[in-house]
């Protein structure tokens, strides 16, 4: 069974037209049921690119193109069920750049009522909240809002994702997830050892997630699996040992990105060709049990968090009004 981190879908659906069905693309219908999903983490990804800002009108327009997918198909349990079936698929929810909840970090409670359990600060850009990996200039980690909003998300019972974030913005969020009992958990990000760009993971980093109980989602985009030249499946193989060896196998999960407009490694072309990763990785030695963890159990562990009374840190809570947000539909950065 997989259970897929980041799947990109809603954003098809929402900017780019697709048929919330999921007739074509990596992650349509037919490639996850011959890949074997059973669960997959739908985000909410609100672009840093809208004209005028992003708001939180948009998160809550994408989070109608998300639940128009699950109930588009039968494939797909209801957000937040709570029993699984055979043969089908668990929906969970995410937010992919939450830098519109600057606005109003209160706002992002209705989110995770509505099950959000994944929250990442930042995408390509520094927001008001947290810098990006990508946003080049200030590397100002979290600002002061950044760190109350985070420490929001850990009170309200879901988790903050550190793909996208900046590595000042790592460090800055350790002692607050630590605080609250939390785990790192970074959805989509591949280890910079292997591969040398700011998306991706230090070794210092995978430990860390190790060592908080969290995990790092592996991710199948060439340019985050090898620097340079053909990428395949056997580079993806190695991406996944390398993490294995520095967090550990309890640590290490699939984020695919599927549809967030990548380019993946040779033979992980879609979601039908997960079995093809685990047949890799059993013929390198990987005993049944560890693939199933780097498949599917280590991923549920972490969405099924919920926090313990954390120790001496309150969120803040300012509020204001959002505006109605402007449409887009412009390329979305993996």
């Amino acid at each position: 069974m997989v259970v897929d981190l980041h799947v990109d879908v809603p954003w098809q659906v929402h900017g780019k037209g697709r048929s919330p069905k999921l007739t074509e693309g990596q992650a349509r219908i037919e490639a996850l049921q011959k890949g074997g999903y059973g669960g997959v983490v739908l985000p909410i990804y609100i672009s840093d690119k809208i004209k005028g800002g992003p708001k939180i009108d948009d998160a809550e327009a994408i989070y109608r193109a998300a639940v128009s997918i699950v109930e588009a198909s039968s494939i797909f349990l209801p957000l937040r069920s709570r029993v699984a079936e055979p043969d089908r698929i668990t929906t969970f929810l995410a937010i992919e750049g939450a830098g519109a909840f600057a606005e109003d970090i209160t706002a992002i409670d209705r989110f995770i009522d509505r099950g959000v359990r994944l929250v990442s600060l930042a995408h390509a850009r520094n927001n008001k909240l947290a810098s990006a990996a990508t946003g080049g200039g200030a590397n100002y980690g979290l600002t002061d809002l950044g760190k109350q909003f985070a420490a929001r998300i850990y009170e309200k019972g879901a988790l903050v994702d550190v793909s996208h974030l900046s590595d000042a913005g790592f460090r800055d969020l350790v002692p607050i997830a630590e605080a609250h009992g939390a785990p790192i958990v970074a959805t989509h990000s591949n280890a910079r050892a292997l591969c040398d760009v700011p998306r991706n993971l230090t070794d210092e980093q995978l430990r860390t997630i190790g060592r908080t109980g969290g995990v790092a989602g592996l991710n199948f985009h060439s340019l985050f699996v090898k620097a340079d030249g053909a990428v395949t499946l056997a580079d993806v193989v190695a991406q996944a040992e390398h993490m294995i060896a520095v967090a550990g196998i309890d640590h290490v999960a699939i984020g695919s990105d599927f549809d967030g407009d990548i380019k993946p490694a040779e033979g992980m072309e879609d979601a039908s060709h997960l079995p093809a990763l685990a047949r890799e990785l059993s013929k390198r030695g990987r005993k049944d049990d560890e693939i199933l963890k780097l498949f599917s159990l280590n991923a549920l562990r972490v969405l099924g968090w919920r926090p313990s009374p954390p120790r001496g840190l309150r969120s803040a809570e300012p509020s204001s009004a959002p505006e109605p947000p402007p449409k887009t539909n412009e390329p979305k950065a993996p």
